[in-house]
């Protein structure tokens, strides 16, 4: 496929970041080998490798494409698709809509493997096999008119989609959605196939029960080609078994009816209804395959309830628990809140006293000494109440401003911003007064008791 181009080869199925695959030594690349198909002799009497040194101009060999298959399914009609992997659904569907005449926004491409898939992915992204097989669904478009006619217009609806698809859509919901798949093998050659077809399918008993409780899948077993397919596909779901019942089927017993009912661990086929049947057998062993279906399914719905209860005890108990964290992550935090917040508090209540204390010092240490009793100068004594009832005297000068007094009261913790320092007779505030006034002006002079009050 490479022309014995071993590097080319190698770069197809394991790609190279930079689309070189670089050799053991230093500045080469590995070539081509020196012999093909028919030199085998040249090769074996040469006595140089057997791989070329590189030419000076060193060639570079790009990345082949990954190519990938795609058979897309449509009613009766399968299309093969071949794209690289760096084109997009949208791209599919593009193709699609030429070899179907089918407009791309009213196609559904299902079948993919991954999760949600619109028309802008890209098929790299996917990391699909090579090959893949693919369904379109058209629920805009009306179904196609019929070439048989006679049938009529009450008739099964097929589920329309790969039989994987059939068993996703059947056994694969919840519990009380599930329904039994019934797959119809139609054969041409058959005798049978026109009277099963016009008075079985079209009964209209049968056409209403199998809507309801069944999910109906059809394939057409007159090719060879079909046929062995469906019978690769029927060992693979059902098992050999079933395979070979299949298998050993007669042309003129055909169409089969097989009625499969989904397991936890595969799939049961409950009934291989054959062609040479009446409207009533064909309405009784469906019933009869309801009836076995139903009991599983009560098992199911109880085993599903079950588990869904647990869950959402799992659930509310996971919730309460959340919000048990929750409430204490909340309560923690707004504890340390508080805690920070005292702490904080705390701090400026420590510098405002630390301050407050320096600056009582300070003032203690500026006030002029007391004068002597038996002093010279004027004095004047002064006594001066606290707001807890204790009382402390000090001689004043009669000549100090009465900011001097202002700074005593202040050094006994007392500041005058926060504490106003009354007169008894007359009544008056003496902090109201001029601090820079000597005491004999303001007439504390030559004795006087005050009083402290906090300031409102």
């Amino acid at each position: 496929q490479n022309n014995w181009d071993l590097v080319a080869a190698i770069n197809g199925v394991i790609p190279q970041e930079n689309g070189i695959l670089q050799s053991e030594y230093g500045g080469e690349t590995l070539q081509g080998p020196a012999y093909g198909p028919t030199s085998h002799s040249t090769a074996a009497s040469s006595s140089s490798s057997a791989f070329r040194h590189v030419v000076p101009s060193r060639q570079i060999v790009e990345r082949q494409p990954r190519m990938l298959d795609f058979r897309v399914e449509y009613r009766d009609r399968n299309v093969d698709v071949v794209l690289e992997d760096s084109s997009t659904v949208g791209d599919i569907k593009h193709i699609l809509e030429n070899e179907l005449q089918i407009p791309a926004s009213k196609m559904l491409l299902k079948g993919w493997k991954t999760g949600d898939v619109d028309d802008s992915t890209v098929l790299k992204t996917l990391h699909l096999p090579k090959n893949n097989s693919l369904y379109v669904l058209t629920p805009d478009l009306p179904p196609p008119s019929s070439s048989h006619s006679g049938y009529g217009d009450c008739h099964p609806v097929y589920f329309i989609g790969s039989l994987e698809a059939a068993f996703q859509e059947a056994f694969y919901g919840k519990a009380r959605d599930r329904k039994l798949l019934a797959i119809y093998l139609h054969h041409d050659e058959s005798v049978l196939t026109n009277v099963f077809c016009s008075q079985m399918l079209c009964a209209e008993s049968i056409v209403s029960y199998l809507s309801q409780n069944f999910i109906t899948w059809a394939w057409d077993m007159t090719k060879e080609a079909n046929r062995a397919r469906f019978l690769t596909m029927c060992t693979r779901h059902f098992g050999s078994v079933v395979a070979q019942t299949i298998r050993t089927q007669k042309t003129d017993q055909f169409p089969l009816f097989l009625i499969i009912m989904g397991k936890r661990s595969s799939n049961e086929v409950l009934n291989v209804i054959q062609g040479n049947t009446t409207v009533d057998e064909l309405m009784m062993r469906l019933m009869a395959a309801m009836e076995i279906f139903s009991a599983q399914q009560q098992e199911d719905i109880k085993d599903e309830d079950e588990r869904e209860a647990r869950e959402n005890v799992k659930r509310e108990q996971d919730e309460a628990y959340r919000i048990s964290l929750e409430a204490d992550r909340a309560k923690r935090e707004a504890q340390e809140r508080e805690m920070a917040e005292q702490f904080r508090l705390e701090q400026i209540r420590k510098e405002q006293e630390e301050e407050r204390e320096a600056i009582r010092l300070s003032l203690e240490q500026s006030l002029p000494p007391e004068p002597k009793e038996e002093s010279t100068e004027s004095v004047s004594k002064l006594r001066i109440r606290t707001p807890s009832g204790e009382f402390f005297e000090r001689r004043f000068l009669a000549s100090s401003k009465l900011q001097v007094v202002f700074d005593f009261v202040a050094s006994k913790g007392y500041p005058w911003e926060e504490f106003k320092l009354l007169g008894t007779f007359p009544r008056r505030d003496v902090t109201q007064l001029d601090p820079n006034k000597s005491l004999q002006e303001v007439k504390l002079y030559p004795q006087e008791t005050l009083f402290l009050e906090a300031k409102e």
